[in-house]
């Protein structure tokens, strides 16, 4: 089984380059790293191009996703259920705060990937991985700003109108939704409530903020065989 890595937003598929899972293929999600913007209207919209760039020949897959691309792996298994073999969600959410998505992306529009990269970083990092990883940092700070503003704030956009709760019950395959102990923007009680509205999943906590992949890559990467192997 093929394990599809989905990314957060303004990362891009590098960002799985030192998270060590097996059988797995990490893509760019539209209007990041090498995929074509297409201006999508909804995430189900950026699920369906995600879908289209696996082979035909695939088996059902193994979605892991990050922030956004757990919000898109959600999406993928709602409108996609043939394709779909299990789901690891990390660090996202059932249901995006509407006001503060539209505040991010008009802050996005008029100050640029210069004047939003610091606060992602305070969001995404904890303030020792902050301070004692640099290269993590500036790599991660590196990718942010070589993004197109017009596309992050369009996803941002996006990420406001996110809200599967009603949807969730449908979801019957193995699920595994992990939390980062530390993360402000997707918190462990919120993890909580997405996994007991999914009638096959389960709760993991680790170490670590919002990109719990980067901070934690080890930790991440052993709890995923363990859902594979259960799924």
């Amino acid at each position: 089984m093929t394990a599809l890595l989905l990314h957060p937003i303004g990362l891009d598929r590098t960002t799985w380059d030192h998270v060590p899972i097996e059988d797995a293929l990490a893509v760019d999600l539209p209007g990041h790293g090498n995929a074509p913007w297409d201006g999508m209207r909804g995430l189900g919209q950026v699920a369906d191009i995600v879908l289209d760039m696996v082979p035909a020949t695939a088996e059902p897959l193994d979605l892991v996703g990050v922030s956004l691309g757990g919000m898109v792996a959600l999406h993928a298994a709602l409108r996609h259920p043939g394709w779909v073999r299990s789901i690891v969600v990390a660090c996202a959410l059932a249901a995006a705060p509407t006001e503060v998505m539209l505040e991010r992306a008009t802050k996005t529009e008029l100050v640029g990937m210069h004047g939003m990269t610091s606060s992602m970083i305070s969001r995404w990092f904890t303030p020792d991985a902050i301070e004692t990883r640099p290269r993590l940092i500036a790599s991660t700070e590196r990718r942010l700003l070589a993004d197109d503003p017009t596309v992050i704030a369009h996803y941002w956009r996006l990420i406001s109108t996110h809200d599967v709760r009603a949807q969730l019950r449908r979801i019957s395959v193995p699920t595994t939704v992990i939390a980062g102990r530390a993360d402000v923007s997707g918190p462990p009680a919120a993890a909580r409530e997405l996994s007991a509205r999914m009638p096959q999943a389960r709760f993991v906590e680790l170490p670590g903020a919002h990109m719990l992949h980067l901070e934690e890559p080890r930790a991440f990467a052993d709890a995923v065989p363990r859902h594979r192997l259960a799924a």
